[in-house]
């Protein structure tokens, strides 16, 4: 059996020479049907407040669906073995040691989390080494390329709240070559998109930010071949997930926000 220094050393070495692949209540009648509650009213609704003449606003999002990555200890065919569970724990820990060695930080913290079983919530904000090899990514320019094509259409058609279509949202696809490595290692494909942005208007053009979140669930569906350790971080997630496990691992939601420049001319 190879000691754990030895499994880090082929990592690395396999990574470094490219070849690696997250209600309102009602009273009833006795009859049993809901009736309406006298004390109660429905709340009024608050108009949309009007935007100044020279304003405009963005807004899409393609939020993440559920899928397979996210399956939990409740989703278990099969019983976890603590042999098993020890030596994938293992695999987990000396991968998560290779990613950092050869230079993917962000990949070992995504994968350290998931061992750690909490579920938690990892957010990269605007400002994070994250979000700028995101902006940096080939995957990412192609997107904001086309997003922006769509806001400055319905801007110049006289749409001054712009909704973007659901065509506009792909999510980012973080795939070699184009993205770093720890972007594909840490994220890969991608699962969902919001968008969000503000600006002015002028009499020469349409001046203002958009703001990309990018999400994501962080899990391992099945039939998961990353770096050969796919089938043994499914088996954590699953037959032993956390926290119903001691030691088990859980999926988690994760995102990385990004927040680029909008100028565009008017005609």
């Amino acid at each position: 059996m190879r000691s754990p220094r030895k499994i880090i050393l082929i990592l690395t070495s396999a990574l470094l020479a490219g070849g690696c692949s997250g209600g309102h209540s009602a009273t009833h009648s006795a009859a049993g049907h809901p009736t309406a509650d006298p004390s109660r009213s429905a709340p009024a609704r608050t108009p949309r407040p009007r935007l100044p003449a020279n304003r405009f606003t963005v807004a899409g999002n393609d939020p993440v669906q559920p899928n397979s990555s996210q399956d939990t200890r409740a989703q278990a065919t099969g019983t976890c073995r603590p042999r098993m569970l020890h030596s994938d724990q293992t695999l987990g820990d000396t991968t998560a040691a290779g990613f950092t060695l050869a230079g993917a930080p962000v990949a070992a913290q995504l994968l350290g989390h998931f061992l750690a079983g909490t579920g938690t919530p990892v957010r990269f904000g605007p400002r994070s080494r994250t979000a700028r090899q995101a902006l940096a990514s080939r995957p990412f320019r192609a997107l904001n390329h086309e997003v922006q094509a769509a806001v400055v259409a319905q801007l110049r058609a006289g749409h001054r709240r712009v909704r973007l279509p659901g065509s506009a949202l792909t999510p980012v696809l973080f795939a070699s070559p184009g993205s770093s490595q720890d972007l594909y290692l840490g994220f890969r494909g991608t699962q969902g998109l919001d968008v969000t942005g503000a600006g002015t208007i002028t009499r020469r053009g349409y001046a203002g930010t958009l703001t990309y979140v990018i999400t994501d669930s962080y899990g391992f569906p099945p039939q998961d071949q990353l770096l050969g350790i796919g089938t043994a971080m499914r088996y954590l997630q699953v037959n032993c997930g956390s926290p119903q496990t001691r030691g088990g691992a859980r999926w988690f939601p994760d995102a990385i926000t990004v927040t680029v420049p909008f100028r565009h001319p008017r005609g």
